[in-house]
């Protein structure tokens, strides 16, 4: 079903399809005719509800700025966060994640979430790029990549650490909304029981056509679960194949293996992190905290914010009727993310295209019992 859904060439109804697309959402100008389709297809050419989703999706891109190409991730993501890129038999992606090699509480002391989570987009980003190189060559209108979760080295840190577990359930569910039809397999390999156990907590926030894609061979098999998608003549030794790099069998120029442990002298001191503040507010369970503010056309808004325990959501909205009565009459333009932010504060900015009134949100209302003591900067800057 999914090769049918890949390979049949473009119809003229979804032709007409990603024309319409074009004309009633003019901002996905930078998305291609086929990363559009691929929308199309996974909507069942559906048009309005894939509409919805696409202006969604363009919200997404420009909130994470995905579309930048010029961010710079934190030096500790970077040589201690282990990925890479590999191809399977065809000659299609694969994008490597070594969750099991990474110090989860280690990072997450070191560098925000969003941090975190933005680096991992950008890798899913990458991964695009590549199937749309390959779709080139295929001459197909999109090609998918194949994701391996290497779980080697895995400890009960990596479930019992609750930022880090907030922060993959977010990346899955942003995933699931935004990446339909990217992926064509998910293999997770060397996953003990303890992991065994953990995903099964998962499916319930996996949708049916995620957890389909999914295997996990057991622990003795894995090598043999590899060999079905890719060829070993040109895979890294350390992953069950013959190829390594000046005898190492990482292949460090195709994987980044990550450092192992994260030194301490990366650890943000949450007592000192955020010593100069604007404001200081308790965001009570089941309620929310509005600050409205009025801006120039294209000024900067920037904030910084942190709470002194667990989690908050974070959203901006604008009103382009200056009389909107609640969050719901308004227009998304910062979209609801609700991130851990008790160890190193949240930073980001947004460019106002539009003059008006704006609503930035934090939002404790999914809380029932926990008050979140929250500070925070916001900050303008007119063009």
């Amino acid at each position: 079903m999914i090769d049918h859904i890949i390979n049949r060439a473009t119809s003229p109804e979804e032709a007409q399809g990603i024309r319409d697309l074009h004309t009633i959402i003019p901002s996905i100008e930078n998305l291609s005719d086929n990363y559009i389709l691929r929308w199309l297809r996974s909507f069942d050419l559906r048009f309005d509800a894939c509409a919805e989703a696409l202006k969604k999706h363009v919200i997404f891109r420009k909130a994470w700025q995905l579309d930048d190409g010029h961010w710079e991730a934190p030096e500790c993501l970077e040589k201690y966060c282990g990925y890479g890129y590999l191809s399977d038999k065809e000659g299609n992606p694969i994008l490597m994640s070594l969750l099991g090699n990474m110090d989860v509480e280690g990072m997450l002391k070191s560098v925000a979430t969003a941090d975190y989570i933005k680096f991992s987009l950008i890798a899913i980003e990458k991964g695009i790029q590549l199937c749309e190189e390959r779709a080139k060559q295929t001459g197909k209108p999109f090609e998918q990549m194949m994701l391996v979760f290497d779980l080697d080295h895995i400890s009960a840190a990596h479930f019992s650490c609750r930022q880090f577990a907030s922060s993959f359930t977010t990346l899955i569910m942003l995933f699931q909304e935004h990446y339909p039809l990217v992926l064509k397999k998910v293999l997770i390999i060397r996953a003990p029981e303890m992991a065994r156990l953990a995903y099964s907590t998962i499916t319930t926030l996996l949708s049916e056509s995620i957890t389909s894609l999914i295997e996990m061979p057991s622990e003795s098999d894995w090598k043999r679960a590899l060999e079905k998608y890719v060829s070993l003549d040109a895979w890294p030794m350390h992953w069950g194949g013959q190829l390594a790099e000046n005898g190492d069998p990482i292949c460090p120029s195709k994987i980044r293996y990550g450092l192992g442990p994260v030194p301490d002298s990366y650890y943000v001191n949450p007592d000192t992190v955020f010593p100069d503040y604007d404001q200081l507010t308790t965001v009570y369970a089941g309620d929310k905290h509005l600050i409205q503010i009025r801006v120039k056309e294209n000024s900067r808004i920037s904030w910084q914010y942190m709470t002194t325990d667990e989690d908050i959501g974070f959203a901006i909205h604008y009103d382009p009727t200056m009389s909107a009565d609640n969050l719901t009459e308004m227009e998304p333009i910062y979209p609801y993310i609700r991130l851990e932010c008790s160890t190193v504060p949240i930073s980001g900015m947004f460019t106002a295209e539009k003059p008006g009134t704006y609503i930035i949100e934090f939002d404790n209302y999914y809380s029932w019992f926990s008050a979140k003591k929250l500070r925070y900067n916001i900050e303008i800057d007119e063009c």
